[in-house]
């Protein structure tokens, strides 16, 4: 499977917000958006999938394009995490089972019942299904908006900030099993997210955007401090502990 995205632009009255974004990705892998506030990034994912109509540019995933089509056909192939999430007071099951909507067309089936039941259990949240989403904690409750996701059954997964608010050890739980699901599912993943040693961990290559455009589009071995000084404005120093890459920023009050 490969998505392959050419020429997006949007812009809000008339200021451009997304110039002219390319790039491509095989199925099994994690695209990591990089990129200082305002550069565009959480704007670039609402593109992909039409939640905001793009000015220029296609969206083409299996010789589909995504951007001729209706919202509905879209969500049973892409599905998109936003930052925010309004906690409800839906249980856990009933949430999930809101992802299945593109797929029900006048009541849920006992197929959808069970897909739900499948991905509780293949992400341990089988326990919580009968409770109010809005009891749950930060990382408790980002696991059950991918479980959302998961039941749209897509080929793709568009997460914005998916570690935002969430603690250290909850930052590496979400990001580790959003990366399993993508290498089982052998789905793509198109993150946006600020953290840069969590993306080294679990992105395959990088979308470096500045300027509101693609600054670099590079395997995540081959970045340099020099890149990411021109990027974000510091000065860093790449390290590799125990086989995965560090940034340590070289910040002097």
């Amino acid at each position: 499977m490969m998505l392959s995205v050419a020429g997006i632009e949007f812009s809000y009255n008339r200021h451009p917000v997304v110039k002219d974004i390319g790039f491509q990705l095989d199925s099994g892998m994690i695209l990591g958006i990089l990129g200082v506030n305002g550069a565009g990034k959480s704007t670039l994912l609402k593109c992909l999938n039409k939640v905001l109509a793009p000015r220029k540019g296609s969206v083409i995933l299996n010789h589909e394009e995504i951007l001729a089509m209706k919202g509905t056909e879209i969500a049973k192939r892409m599905a998109y995490m936003p930052q925010k999430y309004s906690e409800d007071s839906l249980t856990v099951f009933d949430a999930v089972l809101l992802g299945r909507k593109p797929h029900i067309r006048w009541a849920t089936t006992a197929k959808d019942f069970q897909i739900v039941e499948n991905i509780l259990i293949s992400m341990n949240l089988d326990a919580f299904a009968l409770r109010p989403v809005n009891s749950l904690s930060g990382g408790e409750m980002q696991k059950v908006v991918i479980a959302r996701a998961l039941a749209q059954n897509p080929k793709v997964l568009l997460l914005d900030e998916p570690t935002s608010n969430l603690d250290v050890k909850n930052q590496f739980e979400v990001m580790g099993m959003i990366r399993r699901i993508v290498k089982e599912r052998e789905l793509s993943a198109v993150v946006s997210i600020h953290d840069l040693n969590l993306a080294f961990r679990f992105a395959d290559i990088f979308l470096m955007m500045k300027h509101h455009q693609v600054y670099r589009l590079i395997h995540k071995k081959d970045v340099s401090p020099e890149m990411i000084r021109d990027v974000y404005g510091i000065e860093v120093s790449l390290t590799e502990i125990k086989g995965h890459m560090v940034v340590v920023p070289l910040y002097e009050e």
